[in-house]
Parts: C-alpha cells; sequence; structure tokens
C-alpha cells in the first residue's frame, strides 16, 4: 500500500495511521471518519513512511501497529522523543506481550489495543489518547496491571503530596494545571514527581496511571474497560467482514 496524504480541516484531531495491512488500515480509515471529532490525515504502511508523513503532517494522534517489515513500533517512537513531537499514539496491535506493552509505554505510547478489542473500546481509545488521556484494551490492562505489579513496592512509601500528584497525573493533567490544583510551583510537581518514579521505579505515564488505579486514586482498568452483556463485533471481525465484501 502507497502512503496516502489527505487534505484536513485544523477543528479536528488530526489522525495518522500507521498499519501494514490493508484490510486493517481501511477499516481504520473508515472508523476516523465516522467520528466527527477526528480527521485521517494520512495513512503508511511502513516505518519509514510514518517517519516522513509525522514529520510532514504533524498530526496530533498516530494509530501505531507494532510489528513492520522494516522493523517495529519502538524506533517510530523513539523519533518522536527526539524530535520532542507533541503527537499523542495509541498501539493497536496484535502483539500484545509483555515485551511490547514494556516497550511502547516506556517509549511513550498513552495507550494500547490488542487487535481483538471491540469497537467500542477501539472508539474510547481514540478519544481519550487524543485528549491526552491513558487507554488499554481490556487484553492489555491485564498486561500492564502485571508488568505494575512486578515493579512497584508497597503504596505505603508514598507521601499524601505524591499520592496528589501521582493521582492528578493520571487524570491526563499536565504539570502546570496540577501545579494550579495544588497551589505549588511546576518545579514543585516535577520535584514530586521524580520522587514517585525513583520510589515506584516506574517512569511512563501509563505505568504510573496504572499503579494510580491500583491505589484507589482513580478508576481501575476493569471499571473503565470491562463492556457490557451485549456481543460486541471486534475490529478483526471487521476486517473479515470487509474481505468478504470484496
Amino acid at each position: 500500500m502507497e502512503s496516502e496524504v489527505i487534505p484536513f480541516p485544523h477543528q479536528r484531531y488530526r489522525v495518522l495511521i500507521v498499519e501494514d495491512h490493508t484490510a486493517i488500515s481501511e477499516m481504520l480509515g473508515m472508523l476516523v471518519r465516522s467520528l466527527p471529532e477526528f480527521e485521517m490525515v494520512g495513512r503508511a504502511s511502513t516505518l519509514e513512511q510514518a517517519k516522513r508523513l509525522a514529520g510532514d503532517l504533524r498530526p496530533e494522534l498516530v494509530v501505531l501497529d507494532w510489528m513492520f517489515p522494516d522493523g517495529s513500533g519502538a524506533e517510530f517512537l523513539a523519533q518522536l522523543k527526539a524530535e520532542a513531537r507533541l503527537t499523542e499514539v495509541l498501539v493497536f496491535s496484535a502483539t500484545a506481550s509483555a515485551h511490547a506493552v514494556r516497550e511502547a509505554l516506556m517509549g511513550g505510547a498513552k495507550g494500547f489495543v490488542e487487535k481483538g478489542a471491540s469497537m467500542t473500546v477501539l472508539t474510547d481509545a481514540l478519544r481519550a489518547v487524543a485528549a491526552g488521556r491513558v487507554y488499554f484494551g481490556p487484553a492489555t490492562a491485564r498486561t500492564v496491571e502485571e508488568l505494575v505489579r512486578q515493579r512497584s513496592p508497597d503504596s505505603t512509601a508514598l507521601s499524601e503530596r505524591e499520592r496528589e500528584v501521582l493521582g492528578a497525573l493520571a487524570e491526563g493533567l499536565s504539570t502546570r494545571e496540577i501545579a494550579v490544583r495544588l497551589n505549588v510551583s511546576v518545579k514543585t510537581v516535577n520535584n514530586v514527581r521524580s520522587t514517585v518514579a525513583a520510589k515506584t521505579g516506574l517512569h511512563s505515564i501509563a505505568q504510573l496511571t496504572m499503579h494510580a488505579a491500583r491505589l484507589g486514586l482513580i478508576p481501575g482498568p476493569h471499571d473503565t474497560f470491562e463492556r457490557p452483556v451485549v456481543p460486541l463485533p471486534t475490529a478483526a471481525s471487521v476486517v473479515e467482514q470487509h474481505r468478504t465484501a470484496q
């Protein structure tokens, strides 16, 4: 599949889709186009295309598969970090192993949804991550819980101020917003965050968010991600329907 650039209005979240399977890429494009707050500005099927389009289009949200013939999503995240891009990343991948999830979160991804998740979960993930909040699919949430459990010590090590900052970070607040809420300086917030990271061994926003959920500072992953009893189509089933219709 060739890379594709699409005109976009500035009032919406600009979305770049990075996916090497054409049917899945088209399914994601249809979903993005169906949501009024988003506009798909481009699609890439290789990491090289993705890196170029991210620079040219400056999307606010990237939906990123993890494994490509020319590398892994970790390389793309590393480039975003090196260039200090203000771009949120939602990983949407069939590869939801502990290693892949850990790499994605440490690389700065705000969300990770497995391709077996429902379309409702994927839609919620798009909206949450575009707004700067952390989001995990149900299976990924269990993986992250286990990763955090292995890394983080007893919660009693955190002071009340540290818990306040951790909870605010998990809500998606910026450092400046936390400073205003707590009536402290930005420097104080940064210092407290560094202390929390040192005590817990957790550094990414996603990991800290899961830890905050474990402490009861925010709703836990199963409160957020478990869906009602009505069966919902999965991304995989939508792709299969798309192939059958062709």
